[in-house]
C-alpha cells in the first residue's frame, strides 16, 4: 500500500508541486501571523526586565490625569501598604512625583515623563546613583551619553540639564504600559525649583509585591477599590494581557479568505485525486484488495500531499512573518505624533509556534481526506470502473441545507425563506427557474437593506453571493446560444464543458468569486469613504484647521503669550481663544465650546452662514435646539479637582446637523470669561507656509499644537495601510485559485486526449487546440468575476444606505482605473497559469491519442 502511495506521488512530480504550491497558502499564513504573537510576546518580555525592575504596580488617585496631576493621601497609602508589607505580600513601596514634561534636543522635540525622586527611590531600586538620570532607551534611541546636555521645557521656560547618568530597570522607566517614550529622573528639590511639579504630596506610588506574577492583577484590584485609587499592574499587563496577541490574529482575520481559498483547493483537488485513481483502484479492488486498503492507499497519498504543502507552508511562514512584522513595524512612522519616538519589534518564531501553525492548517484537511478515503472505499468496484459520476450522497445535501436555512432563521426569518428559495432552486434543471428564484431572493430582502447589525449585513451579503451564483450560472445556456451564433469550436467546446463538469469547476470558481469580491469591495467602499473625509478635512474642524491645547499645569503662571505676540499671529489668517466644556442642560450632558468674538470669522458648516455673533451668541446642535431660542445652561469645566459650576444664558442664533462636522459638540457660543477648569486653547487657520514653525513654538511653550489636516490624515492613512496589507493578504487566495485551475487543466489535458486526438485527425489545428483550453479558464475566471461585480453591487448599496442614514451627503465613487487594473490583472495570470497546460494539448499526436485508452 505504501509503495504504491508514494508511486503515485512521486510519478506525478509536476502536478505535486501544484499541489504544494495551492495547499502551502493556509499553513504559510498561520505560521507568518503565529510569528508576529511571538515577537511581541518577546518584545513585551524584554519590557518586563528592562523598564520595571522592582515595579510591579503604579497607583495614582483617580482623577490625575496626563496634563493635570493630583496628589495622594499619603497617609492612608502607606498605614494600607504597611499593613500588607508587614503580612510579607507587598515588599516594598516608594512615593515619587510624576508629570509629562518635553525636552528638546537636536531641534525636535520628545514628551517623555519626568520623575522627582529622593534617596526612597534609590532604597527601592537598591541603585546608588544621584544627579539627573535619563532612561537608558530614551539615551540609546536618541545617542545622548553621560555628560551630553539636553533642553528639558517646563511651564516656567526652557532649562539647560546635564545627563549625570543613563538609568537602568527602575530609572529606566517608561510609563505604566512601557511604551512612552522614557523618563527623566530629576532630584525632587530642583523639580519643585524649577516649578514642574507644585505641590509638595506625591500623586504617585511605585509598588513592589512578593507575590508571583498571576497574582498582581489580583492584588491591584483589590488595592484599587480599597482606596480608590487607578491602579496598573504593570508587568501582568504586558505578560498576560490578550492584547499581546491582537496583532498575530489581526492579521489571521485578514488572511481569512486566503485561508478558506487554500482549503477550498484541497477539497477540490481530494476530489479530482479520487476521480483520477479510480480505474487504478477498481482494478485492484477486482482483483481482491480489501475496502479498507483501497482507502488507506488513497488516504496516504493524500497525507503525502498535506505533509508536504505542511512543510514548505511552514519554511515560507517564517520569512513571510518576517514581511508582515514590518508593515506593523512601518505603521508609527505613519500614524506617530511628532513628539513620540517609534519602536521597532524586532522578529522571533518559536518551534511552537511552527507546529501549531501547521497543525492549525492540517486538521481540516486531514479531516476531508479521512472523510473522502472512508466513501471512496465503499464504492462498489464495477462502478469504479464504469464512466458513472460518483456525487456526494443525498442526505448530506438535505442535512446541510436545513442547517443553513435553521441558521439564517435565527437572524431573521425572511433571510432564511431568501435562502430557501436559492436551495430549491438547485434541484430543477431549467434554467429560467433558476434565474427566476436569484433574482426572487434578492428581491426578498430588498427592503432589509441598510438595516439591522452586523450579523443582518453579513448574512445578506451571503445571499447577494448565493443569488449571483444562481443568476449566472442560469444564463451560461444563453451565453452558449449566443456564440453560437457568432460560430467559434473552441468557445463551444469551453462552454459546453463548463456545464458538463460544473461541480469540479464550482470550487475553482468559488475562490476566484469570493476573492474578487472582497478585493473590488476594499476598492468600492474605502475610496468612497476616503473621498467623503477628504471633502471634510478641506474646512477642518469647523472652518479652522490649527488647534493648541494649553498645558493645564500652566494655568497657574501667565498665559496670553499666543494673543499678544504680534509675530506668532502673524502665521495665521484668524486666531481665537477657546474653552472647552461640559454643560448641563435639563438632564442632558453637552459639549460646548466657548469662544472669543471672532470665531465666526473663519466659520465653515454646511447650511450655517453667520457673519457676526456678539456677546453670548452661537450655533448649536439643531437635534436639541431651535433657532432663535435662548437657553440656560450648568457649565462645569472638564479637569478634575479644579472645575467650576455655575449657570449661563446663551442664544442661539442658528444650528447645525451634527452629522456635518468631524468631532462631535453640541454648541459655539461666544464667551469672554474664563472658566476655571475649562481646557484651554486656541483655533486658528494657519498659512501653509508657518505650519512647521508654529508647531515647532507651541511645543516650546509646552503646549500641545495639533494641525488639524495633518492628524487626520494620519488617521485615514494608517486604515488606508491596513487596507492595503489586507488586500495583499487576500491575493494569496488567487494563488490556491490559479493552482486550482492549472490542476484542473492538466486533467482535462490527460482526460480528453481522445477526443483531442480525434479532433486534430479532423482538420482541427493546433491554435484551435489551445484557445480551447484558454477560453475554458477565461470563462471560468469570467463567470466570478461577473458573480463578484454582481455581488459587489448589492453589498455596496446595503453598506451605502447604512452610511447615508448617518452621513447624508455621503455618496460612491468608482475607482474605475483600480478596478479594470485588478481585473486585468486576473485575467493576466489566469493565462499565465494555463499556458502550460494548453500548450501541452495541442502536442498531443492524433495517431498515438486515438489508440492510447485513458
Amino acid at each position: 500500500m505504501i509503495k504504491i502511495a508514494f508511486r503515485n506521488f512521486f510519478s506525478n512530480f509536476k502536478l505535486s508541486l501544484l499541489v504544494i504550491l495551492g495547499s502551502m497558502i493556509a499553513t504559510m499564513l498561520v505560521v507568518g501571523a503565529l510569528s508576529l504573537n511571538d515577537s511581541v510576546d518577546s518584545w513585551f518580555n524584554s519590557k518586563l526586565r528592562n523598564n520595571f525592575g522592582n515595579i510591579d504596580i503604579v497607583a495614582k488617585d483617580k482623577s490625575d490625569t496626563f496634563f493635570f496631576p493630583k496628589t495622594l493621601n499619603v497617609e492612608q497609602v502607606e498605614k494600607y501598604l504597611n499593613k500588607y508589607k508587614n503580612e510579607g505580600v507587598v515588599r516594598d513601596f516608594v512615593f515619587t512625583y510624576l508629570v509629562s514634561s518635553r525636552i528638546k534636543h537636536n531641534g525636535n522635540f520628545y514628551d517623555i515623563f519626568a520623575v522627582g525622586y529622593d534617596e526612597k527611590i534609590k532604597e527601592f531600586s537598591k541603585k546608588d546613583i544621584d544627579g539627573i538620570i535619563l532612561s537608558s532607551d530614551l539615551a540609546k534611541t536618541l545617542n545622548i551619553k553621560q555628560g551630553d546636555t539636553i533642553t528639558i521645557i517646563t511651564p516656567s521656560g526652557s532649562k539647560e540639564l546635564k545627563i549625570d547618568h543613563i538609568g537602568l530597570e527602575e530609572f529606566n522607566f517608561r510609563g505604566e504600559t512601557g511604551m512612552t517614550n522614557g523618563s527623566i529622573f530629576i532630584p525632587k528639590d530642583l523639580m519643585l525649583s524649577l516649578r514642574m511639579y507644585t505641590y509638595n504630596a506625591p500623586n504617585t506610588v511605585f509598588i513592589s509585591l512578593n507575590l508571583d506574577l498571576k497574582n498582581h492583577l489580583e492584588f491591584s484590584e483589590k488595592l484599587s477599590k480599597d482606596l480608590d485609587l487607578r491602579t496598573t499592574p504593570t508587568k501582568y499587563n504586558l505578560k498576560y494581557s490578550p492584547l499581546n496577541k491582537v496583532i498575530g490574529y489581526l492579521f489571521l482575520g485578514f488572511s481569512g479568505f486566503s485561508i478558506l481559498s487554500s482549503f477550498l483547493f484541497i477539497s477540490n483537488f481530494f476530489g479530482v485525486l479520487a476521480e483520477d485513481r479510480r480505474k487504478t483502484l477498481g482494478t485492484l479492488r477486482a482483483l481482491g484488495l480489501s475496502k479498507k486498503k483501497s482507502g488507506i492507499i488513497l488516504f496516504l497519498e493524500g497525507l503525502m500531499y498535506i505533509i508536504s504543502s505542511s512543510i514548505v507552508g511552514a519554511l515560507l511562514g517564517i520569512i513571510f512573518g518576517r514581511y508582515l512584522l514590518s508593515f506593523v513595524n512601518n505603521l508609527p512612522n505613519i500614524a506617530s505624533s511628532d513628539t513620540t519616538i517609534a519602536e521597532k519589534i524586532p522578529y522571533v518564531i518559536t518551534y511552537k509556534s511552527i507546529f501549531l501553525g501547521i497543525l492549525i492548517s492540517i486538521i481540516l484537511p486531514v479531516t476531508l481526506l479521512i472523510t473522502r478515503s472512508i466513501s471512496f472505499s465503499k464504492i462498489p468496484p464495477v462502478v469504479l470502473l464504469s464512466e458513472e459520476q460518483i456525487l456526494p450522497k443525498k442526505r448530506w445535501i438535505f442535512i446541510l441545507a436545513f442547517l443553513i436555512v435553521v441558521a439564517f432563521f435565527f437572524i431573521n426569518p425572511l433571510y432564511s425563506l431568501s435562502v430557501l428559495i436559492i436551495l430549491i432552486s438547485i434541484f430543477f434543471k431549467k434554467s429560467y427557474v433558476q434565474l427566476l428564484a436569484g433574482v426572487l431572493s434578492i428581491l426578498t430582502i430588498y427592503n432589509k437593506i441598510g438595516t439591522g447589525e452586523r450579523w443582518d449585513y453579513l448574512a445578506r451579503s451571503g445571499i447577494f453571493l448565493a443569488a449571483s451564483v444562481v443568476i449566472i450560472f442560469s444564463i451560461l445556456p444563453l451565453i452558449k446560444n449566443v456564440i453560437r451564433k457568432f460560430y467559434s469550436l473552441s468557445n463551444i467546446l469551453a462552454i459546453s464543458y463548463i456545464e458538463k463538469q460544473k461541480m469540479r469547476n464550482y470550487i475553482v470558481f468559488f475562490v476566484y468569486a469570493i476573492i474578487t469580491l472582497v478585493i473590488l469591495l476594499t476598492a468600492v467602499i474605502p475610496s468612497s469613504v476616503f473621498n467623503y473625509v477628504d471633502k471634510k478635512l478641506d474646512s477642518g474642524i469647523v472652518g479652522y484647521n490649527f488647534l493648541i491645547i494649553e498645558n493645564p499645569l500652566k494655568s497657574f503662571f501667565k498665559t496670553d503669550y499666543y494673543e499678544t505676540d504680534e509675530n506668532f499671529k502673524s502665521m495665521f489668517e484668524n486666531l481665537v481663544k477657546i474653552q472647552l466644556v461640559n454643560a448641563k442642560l435639563d438632564n442632558r450632558n453637552l459639549t460646548i465650546i466657548l469662544a472669543k468674538s471672532g470665531i465666526e470669522k473663519s466659520l465653515k458648516i454646511e447650511n450655517v452662514k453667520i457673519n457676526d455673533l456678539s456677546l453670548k451668541e452661537g450655533i448649536a446642535n439643531k437635534e436639541i435646539f431651535s433657532k432663535d431660542s435662548t437657553y440656560t445652561f450648568l457649565i462645569k469645566g472638564i479637569l478634575p479637582g479644579i472645575s467650576a459650576r455655575f449657570y449661563e444664558s446663551f442664544k442661539v442664533v442658528d444650528t447645525f446637523d451634527p452629522k456635518n462636522v468631524i468631532v462631535p459638540f453640541d454648541g459655539i457660543f461666544v464667551y469672554d470669561k474664563k472658566v476655571s477648569g475649562a481646557l484651554q486653547g486656541y483655533a486658528g487657520v494657519v498659512k501653509d507656509e508657518y505650519v512647521s514653525q508654529a508647531k515647532n513654538t507651541v511645543y516650546e511653550k509646552f503646549d500641545a499644537p495639533l494641525y488639524v489636516t495633518e492628524e487626520l490624515n494620519k488617521v485615514f492613512l494608517s486604515i488606508k495601510y491596513f487596507i492595503n496589507v489586507a488586500v495583499q493578504l487576500f491575493y494569496f487566495g488567487f494563488i490556491s485559485g490559479f493552482s486550482g485551475l492549472t490542476i484542473l487543466s492538466l486533467k482535462n489535458v490527460y482526460e480528453r486526449k481522445r477526443i483531442i486526438g480525434s479532433l486534430k485527425a479532423l482538420g482541427v489545428n493546433r491554435k484551435t487546440v489551445f484557445s480551447f483550453f484558454i477560453t475554458e479558464a477565461f470563462l471560468i475566471v469570467t463567470i466570478a468575476i461577473l458573480t463578484a461585480i454582481i455581488t459587489t453591487f448589492f453589498i455596496t448599496m446595503d453598506l451605502t444606505t447604512m452610511i447615508s442614514s448617518e452621513l447624508p451627503d455621503f455618496l460612491i465613487t468608482i475607482p474605475w482605473i483600480q478596478i479594470i487594473e485588478i481585473i486585468a490583472g486576473i485575467y493576466l495570470i489566469t493565462g499565465i497559469f494555463t499556458i502550460y497546460p494548453a500548450n501541452l494539448a495541442q502536442k498531443i499526436s492524433p495517431a498515438e491519442a486515438i489508440r492510447v485508452f485513458d
